[in-house]
């Protein structure tokens, strides 16, 4: 009965009460869509589980790989072995061409970094801790993006190092213009050592022309369910504005 007569008193100044529908999350599919993207390059590939989620997506264009752990590089082998669309590569990404040493964790290797793990790793993921180092090779995306993707301005970068994301986009200054969107990795809290926090790391993507269109859930604490990291899903929206 009150709600009835909430709505016949807001009638008669001109106002209706209508059900709230949230516009549903757009999928990552329609989004490769809406801004042609043609190139992937999956920077942080691990065991290429990414890569699987793309073409499961139904992205079966380019897509260029890059993982630095021995290892984890040859069950990579294995599987693009069976994707002519998909190349890989045995080195890291950063804001330098160098060699250094890169912190292997145990698990899956997840939490693998070239910076130093921090005390909240260690509680909350001890089967994360650092097992050994080794050594491996660092290029640029200014060094790489000409034998990769040599034309066009529609690539994807999806960027997950472990608190080492801004390094690598700091590499990209000359090619960055080139890139249409990305899915980068922030924390919320500092989970490695010298890493962009997310605020931070948002305001430069901003700066540098990015706008934010998802927000994903990543590793958070089970008990308490307080969020440490997130994937934000940016596209340069301008692109496609008239």
């Amino acid at each position: 009965m009150l709600k009835k007569v909430v709505k016949y008193v807001l009638r008669k100044v001109g106002l209706d009460i209508r059900k709230y529908t949230p516009d549903p999350i757009v999928p990552l599919a329609t989004l490769f869509s809406i801004y042609k993207v043609d190139t992937i390059f999956d920077i942080g590939a691990n065991i290429g589980t990414s890569v699987q989620g793309f073409r499961a997506i139904g992205f079966y264009n380019k897509i260029v790989s890059f993982e630095p752990i021995k290892y984890l590089f040859s069950q990579i082998e294995l599987k693009a072995a069976k994707d002519p669309n998909w190349i890989i590569e045995n080195f890291a990404l950063g804001d330098t061409n160098t060699e250094i040493y890169i912190n292997v964790s145990g698990g899956h290797a997840g939490a693998s970094s070239i910076l130093e793990m921090t005390d909240n790793v260690k509680q909350n993921a001890p089967d994360q801790e650092v097992v050994r180092q080794e050594k491996i090779e660092v290029k640029t995306l200014d060094s790489i993006i000409d034998k990769y993707y040599p034309h066009g301005n529609n690539l994807f970068l999806k960027i997950d190092v472990q608190g080492y994301e801004k390094k690598v986009l700091e590499g990209g200054k000359h090619s960055l213009s080139r890139v249409v969107g990305l899915k980068i990795e922030m924390s919320l809290i500092k989970n490695y050592e010298e890493e962009t926090l997310w605020i931070e790391m948002y305001q430069f993507l901003y700066d540098l022309g990015f706008r934010l269109i998802l927000i994903e859930n990543g590793w958070y604490n089970s008990l308490t369910h307080e969020l440490y990291q997130i994937d934000g899903i940016f596209f340069r929206t301008n692109r496609i504005i008239s």
